[in-house]
């Protein structure tokens, strides 16, 4: 996220906004996307302005979504983005996209599938110490 900034943001899976809630401080307008009623609780009770908050699984919203935001981010559950949610990414193309991976399998596979996309770079961040699991932290940009 570091750099990101604009009109417009995305965050999809936002949980209750480890990333939204920074990103309203950079970004005019951020909306982030949550399915988990519990979640999206604690979401908008520490929503500040300049932050909206969709109720709705993130392919239901990003299906209806007909205005390409400045920057997505996505933090996707173990199973990654998918074909739906690529899809559409694929058809909206934000200049700037941040995905963060909690398995390097379905990252690779859903980075295959983005189309026009570069990796500025990548973080790898090691929460689990003496396990395989690893997170990363993947930086697109639109070529």
């Amino acid at each position: 996220m570091s750099g990101s900034e604009g009109n417009s943001a995305l965050d999809l899976y936002a949980g209750v906004g480890l990333f939204a809630i920074p990103m309203s401080r950079r970004f005019a307008s951020v909306t982030a996307v949550e399915a988990g009623s519990s979640a999206v609780r604690d979401l908008e009770a520490n929503a500040a302005g300049g932050l909206r908050v969709e109720h709705s699984r993130v392919e239901d919203y990003i299906a209806r979504l007909d205005t390409t935001p400045d920057f997505v981010l996505a933090d996707p559950p173990r199973a990654g983005l998918g074909k739906e949610v690529v899809a559409h990414l694929n058809r909206l193309a934000p200049p700037r996209l941040t995905i963060v991976s909690c398995d390097p399998a379905t990252l690779a596979r859903d980075l295959a599938a983005l189309q026009g996309y570069g990796i500025d770079h990548l973080t790898l961040v090691d929460l689990f110490p003496q396990t395989y699991h690893i997170e990363t932290v993947a930086h697109l940009r639109l070529n």
